[in-house]
């Protein structure tokens, strides 16, 4: 009995050694098996979580290149508007600054005509009027010799026979005398005026009465208090007064 009870303790040592036995053994092999499905579980997460990530950090990454993309559209447009409009702003600028030029070339070619047009009028209404004054003094001059008598004062007549030769001669002396300050008066009459033909004959009538004066040709009178002071009637006569007279 006493060996049975020993063997019996000794089976129970036994078998509690074995039951450590596999208790040590088969709780290691699970805790591995544990460990590494929980790394799996733990790379798969870590792999999924780097795979999230990447697809995040593309999907950024695209994003920022469309919002790039579209920035840079939206300031190439915005150039583009830039230039057309500062194109436009030249455009109207050029062509303002033409239609200026085309008005000031305008203006200045009318402001040009009108001053030639002032001007000419100017000068020809000044000719004009010395025209108007020469034919004054030229109807001034000129007298009818049946009024001479009437004009008061001392002066000289010359009666023109347009026919005589030696008119011009008579002509530009008296020209000379008149251009003195102190010149006598000098008036001329044409033999050829319709009121002074009369006056023209074959014989020579010098007294006062206008009535009866007659000449033969280009005759100088000299008049003094309306009456004939003086005639020459040839042309000694008439230079030699003449040139007392200069």
């Amino acid at each position: 009995m006493a060996e049975n009870k020993k063997n019996v303790k000794k089976g129970k040592a036994n078998s509690e050694v074995t039951s450590k036995t596999t208790s040590k053994n088969v709780k290691p092999k699970n805790t591995k098996v544990s460990s590494k499905t929980s790394n799996n579980k733990k790379n798969t997460k870590i792999v999924q979580k780097s795979t999230s990530d990447e697809s995040l950090k593309e999907s950024v990454l695209k994003d920022d290149l469309k919002t790039n993309k579209n920035n840079k559209e939206k300031k190439e447009n915005l150039n583009a508007s830039r230039r057309q409009l500062y194109y436009n702003n030249n455009n109207e600028t050029d062509e303002f600054s033409k239609l200026l030029k085309i008005v000031l070339i305008v203006t200045a070619i009318i402001v040009v005509f009108y001053g030639v047009t002032v001007v000419v009028t100017k000068k020809a209404e000044e000719a004009a009027k010395e025209a108007q004054k020469e034919e004054t003094k030229i109807q001034y001059d000129s007298i009818m010799i049946g009024s001479m008598l009437n004009i008061n004062g001392n002066f000289y007549v010359l009666i023109e026979d347009n026919d005589d030769i030696r008119l011009n001669e008579y002509t530009v002396m008296i020209q000379t005398i008149k251009a003195n300050d102190d010149a006598p008066t000098i008036y001329t009459a044409s033999l050829d005026s319709g009121f002074n033909k009369n006056y023209l004959s074959d014989e020579t009538n010098y007294e006062s009465n206008m009535e009866k004066f007659r000449v033969k040709g280009t005759t100088l009178v000299k008049i003094e208090d309306h009456k004939i002071a003086d005639v020459y009637d040839n042309y000694d006569d008439i230079i030699k007064k003449l040139k007392e007279l200069d």
